[in-house]
């Protein structure tokens, strides 16, 4: 009889650090009625362990285990092992012919594997029989043995199979009828959280951020983790260990090499070491860098039997290799001589490219150090890639082509200056920009001119009003319409841009969005994504300019959710539209929804680099802190937004808008000598505006100069002086409506209200009367019904920027609103009773009640609470 030493066919002990697979575990044991369960995946990743712990914990059947090595190939030793561990595993009855060792003769298999089964299947209790490793049996008896075993009904029995490729049985057979449960290595990857127990149970204590980046180095491989585990531990310095940790560390390249690379052949270890250089690898990148034309069969059987590459991709014809591997096979091919890597990397470049996928080609382009071929790619796809937005791969690639490549080919040079231009890199733009004016060509094409054209504007508009970008004689020709378009889509749509740019600082807002729309149809078409947001937000622009708000914002908030699509958050075009929408709910007298979106762009770097951009923001965000009450807090840092921008150059509009702002703030505050201060400013940057004259006017007001106020207003009302701001003229009538109230002239002030509901309800600009006084709104409360078409927005205007409404509403009992929703009317209070059928005194004791709640004196006083606080609307008062 074969002597079966009991280490074989015992149950490995579960080691303290062992992390628990609590779902493995269950998914193991729900599969009990599979007569064949098979565990398969490369090594290293707890097959053995997993299975060790079922056993150990499982109570619904006995289990033999036999661990297999080479001498198993012997069909002898193999079965007498089978035999010893099922005779040790549980009482077996003595009746049993598994205890008549004469029977089982080796040489007579079939029928010795057929008295096995029928002993097996008499056994008085379920028993499951794991055969761990076996892919160690090789020998075809063996094989046709298991095979056999497999293949029989053996009730009672379940056979458990872990291997690290899967056996030659007919699995598919198995599957088919429902007979086979399987364990793959997707299962048996560790989850994140299961990674951080492991290490944890090693005595690796990490931060959340080393944890993901070993999680994904691994590829949550077990072996590949406790390598990282115990090498840190012996680390002198274990941060800078777990830093490189990679495939090509020692302890790991060993493992790799002797437990799962020299399973393999040598052709199949060379294959896996030619196509590393590609992450992921098509087949047919696979084919043209190995020479094989099965290279897509060779993936595929990989991914079958080993699970070290997975497949991916729409037709699931792309592949990666398990991170790790591939890191070591990397390294190797290297050490095989730099120069074949370089050459499988410019194969690989000229392939993406023939495909048409600029970054897979100019990042392998940069790694074959064949300076012609990359600046050849970079002539080709450096504009596609800006119109797309991939600035960070081109980024790279002209980094690595050199500053003196860059500095002599204006292509490269101007191309350099937009990606750093996106980047917010405006002194190294500027440098690449002039470097290309040093190189330019005598006879420049079409394209070129239109590259420069947009590299010009876009870096002068940074900082400098976009009336005032100076124009050389190239890009003249471009925004002049005196050159043809070019027949690139990616340099058509940015000739549109360029030349609805020029249109912006013109004032011929008709170009500007003609050029801007025909910009945006052709990216939307061409799937320029970066172009499109960079369209949305100059129509946008435009939009502002013609006070055309709700587009504005329409236009904005499109470009803000592009950019959040393909994270662009940071570009300085995403806080522009930001900035846009801020202004928008700030003149909507939404002042959370103002701050909120001033802060998130002003929390970006990009904003930094764009003086104009970061003063409107920061006026807007001080403008709703004074709106939402802190009114010292607000005016202060207006103050320090307008020190801090000084006298740089800027747009017209921004400019007018952060001293309105300051200025109406500074006064609302009685702050004259600020006020002033401010008034100066602007007169300094500007000429005589409407927006200077009517800050006379509420200087003149404040001042108890009515008249005089009336008359500096009167040409910005009557006699057609320019408003910078659109809203500006909401404010003048504003102003005129309440002098008018002041000076009892009634049908006056009722006509400048009218004509402010007029300007502002397109504008949807409500925050005017926020601060418009208690004469306009009183005016509102009495003339609400009779506005026509705008009574809608004047009820909005009453209710603008209210505070506790619902706090308010909640003090007030049902019939307090009753009658308090009559209060407007002209009915007495005796006819109030009559309506409402109660008594004078009750209606008098609820009118008692709602002064004290609401904190007033008086009828009128009430009824404009209550329209301030939103308890008084159209349909309160039909009730």
């Amino acid at each position: 009889m074969t002597f079966v030493p009991d280490v074989k066919i015992a149950i490995p002990s579960i080691p303290p650090e062992f992390v628990v697979r609590s779902e493995l575990r269950a998914s193991l044991e729900a599969a009990r009625a599979a007569e064949v369960v098979l565990v398969c995946a490369p090594a290293g990743h707890g097959k053995t362990l997993l299975l060790a712990d079922w056993a150990r914990t499982s109570t619904s059947a006995d289990t033999a285990w036999v661990a297999l090595d080479r001498d198993d190939n012997d069909p002898r030793r193999l079965w007498a092992s089978v035999v010893a561990s099922v005779l040790a595993c549980a009482p077996v009855p003595s009746t049993s012919r598994l205890h008549q060792p004469p029977v089982w003769r080796a040489d007579a298999q079939p029928e010795f594997l057929a008295e096995l089964v029928d002993a097996l299947g008499a056994l008085p209790r379920p028993i499951r029989l794991v055969l761990d490793d076996v892919h160690e049996l090789v020998d075809a008896d063996a094989l046709h043995g298991l095979q056999i075993l497999s293949r029989n009904r053996c009730p009672g029995v379940q056979l458990v199979l872990s291997s690290r490729f899967d056996p030659p049985l007919s699995l598919p057979r198995l599957r088919l009828a429902g007979r086979l449960h399987e364990v793959r290595a997707a299962q048996l990857r560790f989850s994140r959280s299961e990674a951080e127990a492991l290490l944890e149970g090693a005595g690796l204590h990490l931060e959340p951020a080393e944890v993901d980046l070993l999680h994904r180095r691994t590829g949550g491989w077990a072996a590949g983790l406790r390598l990282a585990a115990s090498g840190a531990a012996a680390a002198s310095d274990p941060d800078a260990f777990l830093d490189r940790f990679s495939g090509d560390e020692r302890s790991v390249a060993d493992y790799l090499v002797g437990e799962v690379l020299s399973g393999f052949p040598d052709d199949v270890q060379e294959f896996l070491r030619l196509i590393s250089i590609s992450e992921p690898v098509p087949t047919g990148l696979a084919a043209e860098l190995s020479g094989r034309q099965d290279a897509g069969c060779l993936l595929d059987r990989l991914e079958h039997d080993t699970a070290l590459v997975s497949s991916g991709g729409r037709h699931r014809d792309s592949y990666r290799i398990q991170q790790l591997l591939r890191a070591y096979l990397r390294a190797d091919l290297n050490r095989h001589g730099v120069e074949r890597a370089a050459e499988l990397h410019r194969v690989a470049a000229r392939w993406w490219a023939d495909r048409l996928e600029p970054v897979p080609a100019l990042e392998h382009a940069a790694q074959g150090q064949d300076l012609d071929l990359l600046t050849d790619l970079l002539h080709r796809f450096a504009v596609p890639l800006i119109a797309a937005g991939n600035h960070g791969p081109l980024r790279r690639a002209l980094a690595t082509a050199g500053a003196q490549a860059v500095g002599s080919d204006p292509w490269l040079a101007l191309t350099s200056a937009l990606a750093h231009l996106e980047a917010g890199e405006l002194i190294t733009a500027r440098g690449d920009l002039a470097r290309a004016r040093r190189s330019w060509p005598a006879h420049d094409p079409a394209g070129l001119a239109v590259l420069r054209a947009v590299a010009e504007q876009f870096s002068a508009a940074v900082d400098t009003p976009i009336a005032s970008v100076p124009v050389d004689p190239v890009v003249a020709a471009v925004v002049t319409e005196n050159r043809e378009l070019p027949v690139e889509p990616e340099l058509e749509a940015l000739a549109h841009l360029s030349r609805g740019t020029a249109g912006l600082g013109r004032e011929d807002l008709a170009t500007a969005r003609a050029e801007f729309e025909a910009a945006l149809h052709l990216s939307r078409d061409e799937g320029f994504d970066y172009l499109m947001m960079q369209s949305l937000v100059l129509l946008a622009v435009v939009a502002g300019s013609a006070g055309d708000v709700r587009t504005m914002r329409t236009m904005s908030g499109e470009a803000r959710a592009a950019a959040a699509e393909h994270g662009w958050t940071d570009s300085s075009w995403s806080s522009a539209a930001t900035a846009m929408l801020a202004y928008a709910a700030l003149m909507r007298t939404e002042t959370s929804a103002a701050e909120r979106l001033a802060v998130e762009a002003l929390g970006l770097s990009s904003t930094a680099s764009s003086p104009q951009l970061w003063s409107v923001l920061r006026g807007v965000h001080g403008a709703a802190v004074f709106d939402a009450g802190g009114r010292a807090a607000g005016l202060a840092e207006l103050q320090q937004t307008r020190a801090e921008f000084g006298d740089r150059p800027a747009d017209a509009q921004p400019v007018a808008a952060l001293a309105m702002l300051e200025f109406r703030a500074a006064l609302l505050l009685g702050h004259s000598t600020a006020a002033r201060t401010v008034r100066g400013w602007l007169a300094d940057r500007s000429g005589e505006t409407a927006e200077l004259m009517v800050m006379q006017a509420w200087t003149d007001a404040a001042g108890g100069r009515p008249e005089h106020a009336r008359s500096v207003l009167r040409p910005v009302l009557h006699d057609g002086v320019g408003a910078v701001l659109a809203h500006t003229l909401v404010d003048a009538w504003l102003l005129e409506a309440s002098l008018a109230v002041a000076h009892g002239d009634r049908p006056a002030a009722r006509s400048a209200l009218q004509g402010a509901l007029g300007v502002a309800e397109p504008l949807d600009a409500l925050r005017p009367f926020l601060h418009a006084g208690s004469g306009v709104r009183e005016l509102l409360v009495h003339q609400l019904g009779t506005f026509g078409a705008f009574d809608g927005f004047a009820e909005h205007a009453l209710t603008a920027g209210r505070r506790g409404a619902q706090q308010r509403h909640a003090m007030l009992s049902e019939r307090e609103l009753t009658v308090l929703g009559l209060l407007p009317s002209m009915l007495s209070l005796d006819e109030i009773a009559d309506d409402l059928t109660v008594s004078v005194n009750t209606v008098k004791s609820h009118v008692r009640s709602i002064y004290t709640k609401l904190g007033v004196s008086s009828r009128r006083l009430a009824v404009l609470t209550a329209h301030e606080h939103g308890l008084l609307t159209t349909s309160l008062r039909q009730v």
